[in-house]
């Protein structure tokens, strides 16, 4: 008789706009119970999901799933990478790219079913400094949204969409200096984005040529121009034609360096912070194990 495998959810009550307390409900009613035993462990500060993550590897669980959006799945993924442990993802977040790169459904039921399905994949997890992020990293406008979300009471879509209209027209453009692949040379733009995968969230599409195992980063730069081009050109993100705007430059690469003018935005997995000097991007190749279908 094959042994179940042994999951923990690990749930972030504060994350998104809240599908969180129907997760026993479609756990009991929806998880192949042949193949899994389960239990639910609930974070309660920032933090937290790392310690539950240590605590289920020490406890002999085989995968960690992540029950929340992008900054709940860094927090697992992290402590996850170069073990032999898989990590698992409910989408209960914002934007929940990472999830929506893999293919994994906003709905419960279908991300469940989705997790009934799936094996385990190898893929590269990126460093931006001491920080680790499995998803996208970078600066400029998108990161100061991230960072300005963080003091907003609004959560969810209209809550990102609020602050991104609100910062449109305070925005001013960055000059960075960049080291690409030991290249040297300069842009004033609109953002620089470092991916491992596609998505940002809400079904916008930064990379589409980003591949979790191929080794590289996907660096997109998009420049700088009069704000209303942007605006003309939000249906890239929703089509995933960024890269064949005359407005982006692309590049792939193993090693970034982006220097910041002053204290700036920063964003990774969605998490907004400021930083200032160097930030160094680097690659850990095939170093996590993820669930996919």
């Amino acid at each position: 008789m094959e042994l179940k495998q042994r999951i923990r959810f690990i749930v972030n009550p504060f994350s998104g706009i809240g599908k969180k307390k129907k997760l026993k409900y479609f756990l009991k009613k929806h998880l192949d119970h042949s193949r899994f035993e389960y239990e639910i462990c609930e974070t309660k500060t920032a933090g937290h999901a790392k310690r539950l993550a240590k605590e289920a590897i020490q406890s002999g669980f085989d995968i960690i799933a992540a029950v929340g959006g992008d900054g709940s799945v860094n927090e697992v993924a992290e402590v996850l990478i170069g073990t032999d442990k898989v990590l698992g993802i409910i989408p209960a977040g914002s934007g929940n790219g990472f999830a929506t790169h893999l293919g994994i459904s906003r709905n419960t039921k279908q991300a469940i079913n989705y997790l009934n399905q799936a094996k385990p994949i190898k893929i590269d997890t990126c460093r931006l400094n001491d920080r680790i992020f499995v998803n996208v990293a970078g600066v400029g406008f998108p990161a100061c949204v991230a960072y300005k979300s963080r003091q907003n009471k609004f959560r969810g879509f209209w809550g990102y969409f609020r602050t991104s209209f609100i910062e449109t027209f305070k925005y001013k453009m960055q000059s960075y200096r960049l080291k690409i692949d030991g290249k040297k040379f300069q842009r004033d733009c609109f953002c620089i984005e470092v991916a491992n995968a596609s998505m940002f969230g809400y079904n916008m599409k930064i990379a589409s040529n980003a591949n979790m195992a191929d080794g590289l980063l996907d660096v997109v730069i998009i420049k700088k121009v009069p704000k209303w081009r942007y605006l003309f050109s939000m249906w890239r993100f929703i089509t995933g034609t960024v890269h064949k705007s005359h407005l982006t430059e692309t590049f792939t690469a193993k090693e970034v360096e982006i220097e910041l003018p002053a204290a700036s935005p920063v964003h990774v997995d969605g998490e907004g912070f400021l930083a200032n000097g160097k930030l160094k991007f680097s690659i850990n190749r095939l170093s996590l194990n993820v669930l996919s279908n």
